[in-house]
C-alpha cells in the first residue's frame, strides 16, 4: 500500500467546505484556522475497532481521509493518531504548508504514536491531532517551552544527550510524561508499518475516546471517564451508562457504540485464536 496525499483532493475540499474555510496562502493564522476546526474531529477508536472487525483478513483496514470525513459528518466519529495525522498532513500539504510526520515512543512501547512537524517561516512547530494538541508548539532545542491552556499545561523539552524532544502535561496537582520523539521525518513505509502494527496493540482492547470542550479534557476508556482541567481531575464510573455518556459528550449514537463493543469481543477472540499481539504472531 502506498499513501499519497495528492489522491485526496476531494476529501480536503469536503473538510474545507464543511467547516467553511477559505483557502489562503500559508500563514500562522491560516494554520490556526485549520487546526481550530480539525480539533472538532475527535480522537476515538470506536471507528477503528469496527473497521478492523470488518476487514480483519483484508488489507484495506486503514481509515483513509474519505472515510474519516464522511464518518465525522454522518456519525460524529473521528479517528486515532495515524488516521488523523495522515488526514491533517494531507490538508496542510494541499494548502501549501510544508510538514512531515514523526514517530513517538510512549510508556506502552516504541513507535506507537505519531504527530506532525510544520515548518513555517523557518520555524518548526509540533502539532498533534491524536493527542488533542492542536495549537502549534514551537520546537527549539535551546529553550524548554511551556504552554498553558484552559484545560492543562504542556511542557516541551529537548534532551540533547538523547537528541529527543519530551512532551509532558501538567495541572496544578501533577505532571505526567507523555511521549518522546526525534525531530526526524518518518519514511512512508515506516508510517504504514507502525499504523499496521497499531491494530493489535493494547489500545485496541477497549473503547477509548478523548475530547476537549469548555469543561476541560474528557477521557473515556472502557467503563471509566475522567475530566481534567487546570484545577485537577475528576473520575467517574460509567459502567451503567456507557452508551448514554458517549452520546451526550461525543454525539455518537448508542447503536454505533454497541456495534463497536460487539466487534471488540469478536476481535479479541480472533486475536487469541491466531496468537496475535502487538501485530506479531506468537
Amino acid at each position: 500500500m502506498i499513501l499519497e496525499h495528492t489522491k485526496h483532493e476531494t476529501e480536503v475540499r469536503q473538510f474545507m467546505n464543511f467547516y467553511k474555510i477559505t483557502s489562503k496562502l500559508p500563514s500562522f493564522d491560516f494554520l490556526l484556522k485549520i487546526l481550530e476546526n480539525f480539533s472538532n474531529i475527535p480522537y476515538e477508536n470506536i471507528s477503528k475497532i469496527i473497521k478492523w472487525n470488518e476487514s480483519f483478513e483484508q488489507d484495506n483496514h486503514f481509515r483513509l481521509p474519505g472515510q474519516v470525513i464522511s464518518d465525522h459528518i454522518d456519525l460524529n466519529l473521528g479517528g486515532t493518531c495515524f488516521s488523523l495525522t495522515f488526514y491533517l498532513q494531507t490538508i496542510l500539504i494541499q494548502n501549501g504548508f510544508f510538514c512531515y510526520p514523526v514517530s513517538a515512543d510512549m510508556l506502552a512501547g516504541k513507535n506507537i504514536h505519531c504527530a506532525l512537524v510544520v515548518i513555517l517561516e523557518n520555524i518548526k512547530y509540533l502539532i498533534d491531532p491524536g493527542y488533542l494538541l492542536n495549537r502549534p508548539k514551537q520546537l527549539d532545542p535551546d529553550n524548554p517551552r511551556f504552554y498553558n491552556t484552559e484545560q492543562t499545561g504542556v511542557e516541551l523539552q529537548f534532551h540533547k544527550r538523547q537528541n529527543r524532544y519530551h512532551l509532558s502535561t501538567f495541572t496544578q496537582l501533577e505532571k505526567k510524561w507523555r511521549y518522546s520523539f526525534h525531530d526526524q521525518p518518518m519514511a512512508p513505509e515506516k508510517f504504514i508499518k507502525y499504523w499496521q502494527e497499531s491494530f493489535c496493540r493494547n489500545s485496541m482492547h477497549g473503547i477509548c475516546l478523548t475530547k476537549v470542550n469548555q469543561d476541560g479534557l474528557i477521557y473515556i476508556h472502557k467503563n471509566f471517564m475522567r475530566k481534567t482541567n487546570s484545577a485537577g481531575k475528576q473520575n467517574f464510573n460509567i459502567r451503567n451508562n456507557v452508551h448514554e455518556t458517549i452520546k451526550s459528550v461525543f454525539g455518537i449514537k448508542p447503536e454505533v457504540v454497541e456495534q463497536a463493543i460487539a466487534a471488540l469481543e469478536e476481535n479479541l477472540k480472533r486475536e487469541r485464536d491466531l496468537g496475535l499481539f502487538s501485530g506479531v504472531p506468537k
